[in-house]
C-alpha cells in the first residue's frame, strides 16, 4: 500500500489522515482516503479498531488496509516517528 498518516492542524487541533500519494505524469497528486478525526481521539479510535477488528472501517479494508497497517499507524502516532524514520510531530 502506498498510504500514510499525514496531519493538518486546522482551528488548534491536530487532524489525522491515511493520504494515498500518485503521480500523474510530472506531478505528484495526493488524496485523502480516510479521516481519523482529532488527536488524541483519531489514536483512540485506532486502539478500538485493533480491539475489535469488525470496526475496522470498511472503506480502509476496500482499499487493501489490514491489522499490519493499523498497527503501524498506532506506533507512528505513539513514537511521533513514522515507520521510514521521519518526524510526524503532533504538537500545536
Amino acid at each position: 500500500m502506498s498510504g500514510h498518516l499525514t496531519r493538518k492542524k486546522a482551528r488548534g487541533s491536530i487532524y489525522i489522515y491515511l493520504r494515498e500519494s500518485f503521480r500523474k505524469g510530472e506531478k505528484v497528486t495526493n488524496k485523502n482516503i480516510y479521516s481519523f478525526g482529532k488527536m488524541p481521539e483519531a489514536l483512540e479510535s485506532l486502539y478500538s479498531f485493533r480491539e475489535d477488528y469488525s470496526s475496522f472501517p470498511s472503506e480502509l479494508l476496500e482499499e487493501g488496509y489490514n491489522l499490519d497497517d493499523l498497527d503501524e499507524w498506532i506506533l507512528t502516532l505513539e513514537t511521533q516517528v513514522t515507520g521510514t524514520g521521519r518526524d510526524f510531530k503532533l504538537t500545536t
